[in-house]
């Protein structure tokens, strides 16, 4: 009898101990904040830029600019661009289009 009670609470502790985990561990789901005024502007993350679009942020026409948030706009009527906020010492703000291949848009 003993047995059975000492195997009962070591299969309840491992099943609460897994179940515990298994929350700690889930990843978070993707933030996408989707700006108010334009449905087709979603913010992400830095990281998340086409690896083009971060070489062009490391050239020296961005010198002194640092970069800080990052937008991928989808429409119906253009192609896929991307728009990165950048700040500079002075606080001041520099929003620059991107096309997927790192081509500054103008």
């Amino acid at each position: 009898m003993k047995k059975l009670i000492i195997a009962a609470i070591a299969i309840t502790t491992t099943v609460f101990a897994n179940a515990q985990t298994g929350t700690e561990t889930a990843k978070a789901p993707k933030t996408e904040v989707t700006d108010a005024t334009n449905p087709d502007r979603v913010k992400i993350k830095l990281e998340e830029l086409p690896a083009a679009v971060r070489k062009s942020l490391t050239e020296d026409a961005f010198q002194g600019w640092t970069a800080k948030n990052a937008y991928i706009v989808k429409n119906k009527t253009e192609k896929t661009y991307y728009e990165v906020e950048l700040w500079n010492a002075k606080s001041e703000l520099n929003v620059v289009k991107f096309n997927e291949d790192g081509t500054v848009i103008k």
